[in-house]
């Protein structure tokens, strides 16, 4: 893996930052975390004009068929800008329908339809610690509760297991006869719960089914767990910028705090906790894009779930009484930091999900 933004990512890190400081001032910051204002139908048919939502969908039906990497640099330039936008859900979802009909695929290219995912199942039957799948679908109706699926309210379908009386299977739920109950976090994804009762199963498409499920259910997850670190480590990086812009200029006995040994200290620490996120978290990506290896994303999140508490805690440190205050903006991006360092599981379940996966990719090793 090569260590420097390709042409292709440098340009869409140059356009994203340009465009997302522009579009998302602070002062609009501030109103969606109020719950005065929220992400539009037509901020998502912006997203589609630039190529973002469709990035890693084949160019045959529309899309940019970017790389995973390519899709990374863009995902973490919004986390740099606090975004909470449906980006990075819209493009696993058109990844894993890599076979979806164009028909199908134009109205979410041009943003006129969204898919989401759902995260609430994450690990499976197979993991310690995994859920069974919420949803059933039985005699022709389709019953269960989807719990915290981002993005919901904008979103017409969302991919999930679902237990049919063959076996479990990867669908995709139309939300048009949907009950959805709104749910408040502090990463402002538009989080609802998904109540089905009684719904026809025509709403329902059936992505895989046994044995398939499995399979696409693990990219599901692993896909969800490397982005969201992806935009963790561009919060963990503007806090950074944010943190030692502070300690150069907060004066105290005459200098900068950044000349007391142990702010110094408190800030080399940060960089760190920053770097190895964010370049382990590429590694992952490049490493399944090369074998299809999910188990250095699952050790990569787990790193990341300790890393993001550090960061948590030296940056709050280091700017003292300033960074409490709400009406500074480095809460924008520690209270998603700590939102997003809990997607994807306890640390039990990932150590859980790191074991499983060495098992499958290298069962001859793991067995001797």
């Amino acid at each position: 893996m090569q260590f420097a933004d390709s042409e292709t990512q440098g340009l869409l890190r140059t356009t994203a930052r340009s465009y997302l400081a522009e579009t998302f001032p602070r002062e609009r910051l501030f109103a969606l975390e109020r719950g005065d204002a929220e992400l539009s139908r037509d901020d998502l048919r912006a997203f589609a004009e630039l190529g973002w939502l469709g990035l890693l969908a084949p160019e045959d039906v529309g899309g940019g068929g970017g790389t995973l990497l390519d899709a990374a640099a863009l995902f973490e330039e919004f986390g740099y800008a606090a975004v909470a936008a449906p980006v990075a859900v819209a493009n696993i979802a058109l990844f894993l329908l890599s076979g979806l009909d164009p028909e199908l695929a134009r109205p979410l290219l041009r943003g006129e339809q969204l898919w989401t995912i759902s995260e609430a199942t994450r690990g499976g039957p197979g993991v310690v610690g995994g859920a069974e799948p919420p949803i059933s679908v039985s005699g022709g109706r389709v019953s269960g509760t989807l719990s915290l699926v981002p993005f919901a309210a904008l979103s017409s379908h969302v991919l999930a297991p679902a237990q049919t009386e063959d076996g479990e299977a990867y669908v995709a739920l139309a939300l048009a006869a949907a009950e959805l109950e709104p749910v408040a976090l502090l990463d402002r994804r538009g989080y609802a719960n998904v109540n089905v009762r009684d719904m026809q199963a025509d709403g329902v498409a059936y992505l895989a089914t046994v044995p398939q499920t499995a399979g696409l259910r693990e990219r599901s997850d692993a896909l969800v767990a490397a982005f969201s670190v992806v935009e963790l480590a561009g919060m963990m990086r503007r806090v950074l910028e944010m943190t030692s812009e502070h300690i150069s200029t907060r004066m105290q006995f005459g200098q900068p705090i950044a000349k007391f040994q142990a702010a110094r200290h408190r800030a080399a620490e940060l960089l760190m906790q920053v770097e190895t996120t964010r370049w382990a978290a590429y590694h992952a990506l490049w490493r399944y894009a090369q074998d299809g290896s999910t188990d250095e994303i699952w050790l990569t999140k787990h790193w990341a779930v300790r890393a993001a508490a550090r960061v948590y805690e030296i940056s709050h440190l280091l700017h003292g009484g300033v960074g409490v205050g709400m009406e500074h903006p480095l809460h924008l991006y520690t209270q998603g930091i700590a939102a997003f360092a809990v997607r994807g599981g306890t640390m039990d379940e990932l150590v859980a999900r790191t074991l499983a996966s060495i098992q499958r990719s290298r069962p001859a090793e793991v067995a001797q």
